[in-house]
């Protein structure tokens, strides 16, 4: 307790203590040490209960993905929170071994209670709230944007297929380490702390296992250029924790995992999921569903881009249908034949708001006219889409839905309906059903669709009427041309006092990325990959590629922006946005935006003769 006590002597704020009060606050103070990275204190769990002094290594303060600060011997944290009996707002992990002293609430606060420690308190109050404040002239750079080759903070644990278990976690534990990377020659390999417990451990293995038995092959992996933000994404998409790095040449790197790419907010998703995943019954998952709007929120403030979130949301949808899918054939027995279930729309595009309603569709291997695998299908599709409207995730209003009988279908009746559809698209809905299957994304089943109907379009020999239809659709949605005072201002001279940032904004774009990508022989795809693919085949010049881009992810902004504050309301989140919550700046970006736009579709209606509304 001595050596406690004469370390804290030398450092503020207890260098002013009398021995009294300097041996009862060493008396209670705890010795932790944390293995780099792990977190120590997360400003998420209430009101702090200790502060904490570091005695040896360093702890990073990190808020909404952004360094706040480093903490080094001797340097007090945590006790913000303990005098405000607030959460602590930000998150601290030990950025190398680490080793603290954490003292009680009720002890360490009479301490900074005292006159002699108002200085001290509000000279690093005043350091935090000017960096938040944007004063700080450079601050740290948030890891978001960061390549992910930057990040790495010790090179990877390698061991060979054959090594044991035992032996491998040994490693682990004398490096700090989450993982090891198994190269086995021809690909790499990866067994984490987490297989050892769950394929090991509770498997009743003997620690002679080897690594080749339990490793997860081949392992998904991440380019050191791709920015943190973009590797989170890919973890989200996998359901995985880690990603080794390669160099262009392949060459390994290192391991990044969620704690090196992301605050504490930005996990959400991943703690969404995996209660998801370990729901025993559809309840639970409606259960663990039900904090989606939170998950949104934690990531809006986390400053994750509208682009990103809509992927989390995609996510998280994803997960709920594929663990109904698993509570329906566990009802209704294995399906008849294979099968695939396909998130369509803006689901199957990534691109969903909170407010977006769920297009689905069925494809399986098989007769179409079967009475009984229809019958099995049907109600199949009844229970997930019922399932995933009780976990929030309404079916599509207009029923482009799996259980409408137009969207369930025979993979093979699929392709011929297709071909059809090309040369017919104003026949029996054509030109919704091929434009929704062409957006599809398979959350359950490998049959692939989308391939198959991208091929049955490309080699179609007559896709001229098809193409004019979709410039039709690209071109009847007309963006607003600008504000007066609180009103949108439309082209036929109306004014609106609500901008409809979905109908007017993103759909025109949507649609001139549908025509434009099919007509570059891309079917399933995002709107932001197909403009990519549009400009590189010419059916987009580069610049107006680049500038519907632009207008997308501002419009994207916008919404996700608009509906977060409503979750936050606890409203019902839509697409109305009312211009007198537009500042100067967006309106005149949003107006530069609506031009972009509208100088395409002029452009497309001139091509095709089409007269504009």
């Amino acid at each position: 307790m001595q050596d406690i006590a004469d370390f804290l002597r030398s450092h503020a704020p207890f260098d002013t203590l009398d021995d009294a009060t300097l041996a009862a606050v060493a008396g209670s103070a705890e010795i932790e040490f944390h293995a780099v990275r792990a977190t120590i204190l997360d400003g998420s769990s209430g009101p702090a209960e200790h502060a904490y002094v570091v005695r040896r290594g360093s702890v990073e303060l990190v808020i909404e993905g952004r360094l706040l600060d480093l903490m080094g011997e001797g340097e007090l944290f945590g006790f913000t929170s303990v005098l405000a009996e607030e959460p602590i707002g930000f998150v601290a992990r030990a950025a190398e071994d680490t080793l603290v002293y954490r003292i009680p609430r009720e002890v360490i606060r009479p301490v900074l209670e005292r006159p002699a420690f108002v200085r001290f308190v509000t000279r690093v109050m005043n350091e935090r709230v000017r960096f938040l404040a944007g004063q700080q002239a450079e601050p740290p750079l948030s890891s978001a944007g960061r390549p992910v080759g930057e990040l790495i903070r010790a090179p990877a644990l390698v061991c060979p297929p054959s090594m044991s278990v035992q032996e491998a976690a040994r490693q682990m534990a004398e490096a700090g380490a989450t993982c090891v990377v198994v190269d086995t020659g021809d690909e790499l390999g990866i067994v984490t702390d987490r297989d050892i417990r769950t394929r090991v451990v509770a498997a009743g293995a003997v620690p002679e296992t080897p690594l080749t038995e339990v490793m997860t092959a081949p392992a998904w992996t991440v380019s050191a250029e791709r920015t943190a933000t973009e590797a989170l994404l890919e973890m989200l998409d996998h359901g995985i924790r880690h990603l080794p790095v390669l160099t262009a040449g392949r060459r390994l790197l290192g391991v990044v995992d969620d704690v090196d790419l992301m605050a504490n907010e930005r996990r959400a998703p991943f703690r969404l999921r995996a209660a998801i995943a370990r729901a025993t019954d559809a309840s639970a998952v409606e259960e663990a569903a039900a904090d989606l709007p939170d998950t949104v929120i934690a990531l809006f403030d986390a400053g994750l881009a509208a682009s990103a979130i809509s992927r989390a949301i995609a996510s998280i949808h994803d997960a709920c249908t594929r663990r109904m899918i698993e509570f329906a054939h566990a009802e209704l027995g294995q399906p008849p034949v294979r099968y695939t279930w396909m998130a369509t729309g803006s689901f199957g595009r990534f691109e969903p708001f909170p407010s977006s309603d769920v297009d689905s569709a069925l494809a399986w291997d098989g007769p179409d006219d079967d009475p009984e695998i229809r019958r099995w299908m049907a109600t199949l599709a009844d229970n997930v889409l019922a399932g995933l409207e009780r976990c929030g995730f309404a079916p599509d209003t207009k029923g482009a839905v799996a259980s409408n009988p137009l969207f369930a279908r025979s993979l093979e009746e699929w392709e011929r309906s297709a071909r059809t559809w090309v040369e017919h698209p104003d026949k029996d809905r054509g030109l919704l059903l091929l434009s929704v299957a062409v957006e599809s994304d398979a959350v359950w089943g490998a049959t692939a669709m989308a391939e198959r109907l991208g091929r049955a379009f490309a080699e179609a020999p007559d896709r001229k009427l098809l193409l004019r239809r979709l410039a039709q659709a690209a071109v009847a949605e007309r963006p607003p041309t600008g504000f007066i005072r609180d009103f949108v201002l439309h082209s036929s001279g109306e004014r609106k006092g609500v901008l409809d940032i979905k109908r007017r904004g993103l759909l025109p774009i949507e649609s001139l990325a549908r025509w434009s990508g099919l007509r570059a022989g891309v079917s399933a795809a995002s709107t932001r990959a197909r403009l990519r693919a549009s400009a590189e085949v010419g059916t987009l010049s580069e610049e107006e590629a680049t500038n519907l881009r632009d207008a997308f992810d501002l419009f994207s902004a916008l919404r996700m922006e608009h509906q977060v504050r409503q979750l936050r309301d606890g409203d019902e989140p839509d697409n109305l946005i009312k211009p007198e919550r537009l500042t100067a700046i967006a309106r005149t970006s949003l107006k530069e935006a609506f031009r972009t736009v509208a100088r395409v579709q002029r452009r497309v209606a001139g091509e095709y003769g089409l007269t504009l509304r």
